[in-house]
């Protein structure tokens, strides 16, 4: 199937404003479409994603519990994504709250307290235990590095493609465990990138929907990330679309929607 439309596929990355790397997965056939897809690149809010992982590897171990609560205090805060920054001082937020507010609404403040509870040494042997080499956390979010040239969070498309195929499969921490973190990214707010341009539909009720998508998107200037795993009937797909060096943020995520719609027209017809 990726075969047949990886030259549309390079058409939209070649048109793609700045440097866009893609890798795609065919979770039936294990087919796999790669355009540039090890180059390095800030990792943005993508990193959240195994540090989600992290956190139910620590619950699967018996270390922490989802519904633990955890008092988000004034110097937790911190700007950017997020609603917690507007909130008041000293409330208490289970951990699985705090690990769905990081998911869907991109809250840095939930991600550092979570990183504080955990610990970043923690995060990068889970990170290590799972796979992930070229992907590296070092830093919190929205905080000023000690260090005067601090490491970056860095990923790959192609590293994220993988990553998020083991947790399709129910490979990554447990089956239970993937299936929770899937409903929880599901659940995203931001969806101007791949989902895009796929069509809208108004299901019954009860009926199963044409098509879903668990995904993590992560921006900041000249950076816009998505990645996830796109359903549609009788096919899945996990699809990583990495950008960088453009100047306007519409164009990209244009052009990771039109990846999204070429699977979306391949499996329903255009």
């Amino acid at each position: 199937m990726l075969k047949e439309l990886s030259q549309k596929l390079d058409q939209i990355v070649e048109q793609a404003p700045g440097l866009l790397t893609v890798a795609i997965e065919h979770l039936e056939t294990g087919e796999q479409y790669l355009n540039q897809a090890d180059e390095v690149m800030y990792a943005a809010s993508v990193i959240k994603v195994p540090i989600m992982v992290s956190v139910f590897d620590e619950v699967h171990k018996g270390r922490l519990r989802l519904d633990e609560r955890i008092a988000v205090q004034a110097e937790d805060m911190v700007t950017g994504s997020g609603s917690i920054q507007y909130l008041s001082p000293g409330l208490e937020l289970p951990i699985v709250d705090l690990v769905t507010l990081m998911i869907i609404e991109s809250d840095n403040t939930a991600t550092n307290v979570l990183m504080d509870r955990i610990g970043l040494d923690t995060i990068q042997s889970s990170m290590k235990d799972w796979g992930l080499s070229a992907t590296q956390l070092h830093n919190k979010l929205q905080i000023i590095p000690a260090h005067p040239n601090p490491q970056r969070n860095v990923i790959t498309a192609r590293e994220m493609t993988t990553y998020l195929a083991k947790m399709a499969r129910g490979q990554l921490v447990s089956y239970q465990a993937c299936r929770k973190m899937i409903g929880i990214m599901k659940w995203q707010i931001f969806n101007d990138g791949i989902p895009s341009l796929i069509p809208a539909t108004d299901e019954l009720i009860g009926a199963v929907p044409k098509w879903e998508f668990a995904h993590k998107t992560g921006w900041v200037t000249g950076i816009a990330h998505d990645v996830g795993i796109l359903y549609l009937q009788g096919h899945s797909f996990v699809v990583s679309a990495c950008a960088k060096d453009f100047t306007d943020k519409a164009s990209i995520h244009k052009s990771m929607g039109q990846l999204g719609r070429a699977l979306y027209d391949e499996v329903y017809g255009s």
